[in-house]
């Protein structure tokens, strides 16, 4: 076997020592059988007289027994005649005098049955063996980024009769391949226009790059629709891969399209305006200005000149907002879908408790707070504030809640970060359930994976306090 876990049952591995297992049996169920035909014809009971009073000696819950199964105190126990009865069935009539009647036909047929099992093993290990390389090109496909050859490899195993596709993480090596479908195309094209992309990012600080690409998600989305459609949860078999591992794969790769699209759209938009910018100071420097459309030959006060420059960075800046508030829209309205497709699934069990569910669900409630607040008021928080931060040298402040509050100008601001609290309330009650139940397979405490969780849901418990503090006073 290869260095990869086969997609394959256990029970069809090992299929050749069935096959053996099965003949011992038959051979054990034979010796058996002679013994049950001695018996039959060999009884004790059969040598004692008919009048004699429990002859046998029965205890008297056996004779009860035997009074309910309509059997006489001079038989023996079904047990003694029927070895390991009830849990193996009765034997045929008649079955022992038909061997009796055996010839060498039998040992001739035994032989050919011998023969047939071991073609069948050989056959079956050439196959496991021929599967340990198809997994092992897929795998190293994948690795070297040679989609269409992984893609050729996994249709021929699940193709197979003996591959299950929820074995072994098959399904999400799936997902994968058509997630990066066209990777190679995509590769080529864009080979010739890498090196001038390199240098531009290098002299703008900007890079971007992302998993996959935006027009596999809805063949993404089908597949995984399919799989939940034919492998659904089953509460008896748990341990089963099934729906409840497929749901959070579909909406982590939804959740993450989403934030990989509105990136992108980002990056774009700040490389044309870097651009564009480059351009008109080409364009006033090589004409003798200055970069704000006024002339280098006229002389202008201070304030004329600082008027103007404020004038053309504020037209800038707002051109900017609007446009990332474009983006950031489109992103909104897709993680609402999402969310709202997440809680028509969470509200049966077991998905309402499962915890990758219910973190998922959490991290995307802070999602969509973050995408409801305009760019002005991100901008601010991101670049200005800090400066001013830093100026005044205050390690420690007010929350950054309260500096967009006041920062707040219109009535769709302030609703927005209304809006952004109950997203942030949602997301701690989600947490709480997560860390309520424990979370397998992370680590806790500083710099764990739970660490800045719990210092979320902190947060609010101190922000109540506070709150009860104020209304005592």
């Amino acid at each position: 076997m290869g260095p990869f876990a086969l997609p394959v049952p256990g029970y069809r591995l090992g299929a050749h020592h069935r096959l053996n297992k099965r003949k011992k049996t038959d051979d054990n169920q034979e010796n058996e059988e002679e013994v049950w035909i001695e018996s039959e014809w060999n009884t004790p009971s059969s040598r004692l007289p008919s009048d004699s009073i429990n002859p046998l000696s029965h205890t008297p819950d056996t004779l009860r027994q035997f009074a309910v199964a309509g059997l006489s105190p001079a038989d023996e126990i079904p047990s003694k005649a029927n070895p390991l009865f009830p849990h193996k069935p009765l034997r045929p009539e008649g079955k022992g005098r038909r061997r009796r009647d055996t010839t060498g036909k039998d040992d001739e047929s035994a032989a050919e049955n011998v023969d047939a099992g071991n073609a069948t093993s050989k056959q079956h290990a050439e196959r496991l063996k021929h599967l340990s390389t198809l997994t092992a090109i897929l795998h190293r496909c994948l690795a070297e980024g040679d989609i269409q050859r992984a893609k050729r490899a996994f249709g021929l195993l699940v193709q197979t009769k003996d591959v299950d596709i929820r074995q072994a993480g098959l399904w999400a090596l799936g997902s994968e391949i058509l997630m990066r479908d066209g990777e190679n195309e995509r590769e080529s094209e864009r080979e010739r226009e890498r090196e001038q992309e390199r240098e531009q990012e290098r002299d703008r600080g900007l890079l971007f790059r992302r998993w996959g690409a935006a027009a596999n998600i809805e063949k993404v989305k089908s597949y995984f629709e399919m799989l939940i459609q034919q492998h659904p949860h089953d509460p008896h078999r748990p341990h089963l891969t099934s729906a409840l591992d497929f749901w959070p794969a579909l909406f982590g790769i939804e959740v993450y399209n989403v934030d990989a699209e509105m990136r992108a759209a980002t990056f774009h938009l700040l490389a044309q305006q870097q651009e564009i910018r480059e351009a008109e100071e080409e364009e006033d420097g090589g004409g003798g200005g200055d970069g704000y459309g006024l002339d280098a030959d006229m002389a202008y006060s201070d304030e004329t000149f600082e008027s103007r420059r404020e004038s053309v960075e504020d037209a800038r800046r707002e051109e900017m907002y609007t446009a990332r508030d474009e983006i950031r829209l489109r992103a909104l309205a897709a993680a609402e879908s999402i969310a709202k497709q997440m809680d028509q699934v969470m509200e049966n069990a077991p998905y309402g408790a499962h915890r990758g569910l219910l973190r998922l669900r959490a991290h995307l409630a802070l999602f969509v707070g973050d995408l409801c607040l305009p760019a002005r008021l991100t901008d601010d928080d991101n670049s200005r504030g800090e400066k001013k931060r830093r100026k005044k040298g205050k390690g420690k402040g007010k929350s950054s809640e309260d500096e967009l509050r006041m920062r707040a100008e219109t009535t769709e601001e302030h609703a927005a970060l209304a809006r952004r609290r109950d997203e942030h309330d949602r997301a701690r009650t989600l947490f709480r359930k997560v860390l309520d139940g424990g979370v397998e397979g992370e680590a806790e405490g500083e710099g764990g994976a739970d660490s800045w969780v719990r210092k979320f849901v902190d947060e609010s418990e101190d922000d109540e306090i506070d709150e009860r503090g104020d209304d005592e006073w």
